[in-house]
């Protein structure tokens, strides 16, 4: 329980340190802190659906040591989809390429 409680406090303590904002966000009215995200793309649709598929094969897997794993991968999987949706799309194609030659690897 106490290395759940350290490890949790250790990641939120990376978290906060190492966030910084993007500047130049599209759509977004700094005022009222509201950012207006484009459509995502059919390559991004096409390329998330495959990382999906992946990760539901690693589940079905149940494994313990797949933790980290599936944490790591779901995170790269939000910042992939969070740039499809601000129209950086060829950034987010490169997220998902990552993704996939990572779970490749893993795997």
């Amino acid at each position: 329980m106490l290395t759940f409680a350290v490890s949790t406090a250790a990641a939120i303590a990376v978290g906060v340190l190492t966030y910084q904002p993007i500047p130049d966000v599209h759509g977004t009215d700094r005022t009222a802190g509201i950012a207006e995200p484009g459509g995502a793309s059919a390559r991004c649709l096409e390329a998330d659906r495959a990382s999906v598929a992946r990760l539901e094969a690693l589940l079905e897997l149940n494994r313990q040591a797949d933790a980290a794993i599936l944490e790591r991968a779901n995170h790269t999987l939000g910042i992939a989809r969070r740039h499809c949706l601000y129209g950086w799309q060829e950034r987010a194609l490169e997220d998902y390429a990552w993704l996939s030659r990572w779970l490749s690897e893993q795997t």
